[in-house]
């Protein structure tokens, strides 16, 4: 299972690059910085190269040559200042992390990241939101298979978005995007109901990004309130997942970013994170951090 840094990783990039007739002008290369810290939960970062554009098939050997492993990557919660410890992690794709056990990410609060790697300097910001909530969970069966729906409130008085993330038990190693569950508040009437798609990996022609599932199928999902600019960022992602299906249309505007000196995210999620069989719960299980 591959985390989606693969496709983030790839998508960049695409978008770094121009093409004449005949020519291919390529972007110099570039720091992508890929983190996020969850209200409870501890920061995670991954830090890449640009991978080179190229006529053969992008591997994963390709992938995890761009891979940062000897960069230095800091967090400041304003207050203090951690140096994160890099370690090689099955869990995502490219399979080396930066994280730290000393700092928990609290609600309200801004976090501060620095990544250093030879020439590359890159520094974000990012504020943790109040956290989401799911209401309840519709389930839908449909000849032996079940699709799901979450439903979720908002508050009129507050501007806020929203992002869900899913994991499929015994099949992610992680949380995957759930590419088209992404919500800006202005543009829905709440309560809420939200699709939830199953994640996909760029690399793994057996995953399905249909919401579908069989009875034995355990589902986590993580909904987050965001801020803009991760708003931002998600919704260009989205387009060009959605844009790319299409062959009469192509995405050429670049990926949002709150990375300064480089490419990425840096994103604090006020986030809960659930447990649920869609044929046997409406309410799902909250896990506690």
């Amino acid at each position: 299972m591959k985390h989606k840094t693969t496709y983030i990783l790839i998508l960049l990039s695409l978008l770094m690059f121009s093409c004449t007739e005949n020519k291919t002008i390529e972007a110099e290369p570039q720091i992508v910085v890929e983190g996020w810290i969850d209200a409870g939960g501890y920061p995670v970062v991954m830090l890449s190269q640009i991978l080179p554009v190229t006529e053969h098939v992008v591997t994963d050997e390709d992938i995890r040559d761009c891979i940062i492993a000897m960069g230095k990557v800091t967090i400041s919660d304003g207050e203090k200042s951690i140096v994160l410890t890099g370690k090689k992690s099955d869990k995502y794709f490219p399979p080396y992390i930066y994280t730290t056990s000393k700092m928990r990410g609290e609600e309200g609060k801004t976090y501060y990241l620095t990544a250093e790697y030879k020439d590359f300097y890159a520094t974000a910001q990012t504020t943790i939101p109040p956290k989401a909530k799911i209401e309840k969970i519709i389930t839908h069966k449909e000849n032996g298979s079940y699709s799901i729906s979450a439903v979720i409130n908002d508050n009129p008085e507050e501007k806020n978005y929203y992002k869900f993330f899913v994991q499929l038990v015994g099949r992610d190693n992680c949380y995957l995007s759930s590419n088209f569950a992404i919500i800006d508040d202005k543009n829905y009437t709440f309560p809420c109901t939200v699709p939830i798609d199953l994640g996909r990996s760029s690399f793994n022609s057996k995953e399905s990004n249909k919401h579908i599932m069989s009875e034995k199928d355990i589902l986590m999902i993580k909904v987050a309130q965001i801020d803009n600019a991760m708003y931002n960022f998600w919704d260009d992602y989205k387009n060009i997942i959605e844009l790319g299906i299409n062959p009469f249309f192509r995405y050429s505007n670049s990926i949002r970013s709150n990375i300064s000196g480089g490419s990425g995210y840096w994103a604090g999620y006020g986030a809960t994170e659930y447990l649920l069989q869609p044929h046997n719960h409406e309410k799902p299980i909250e896990l506690k951090k």
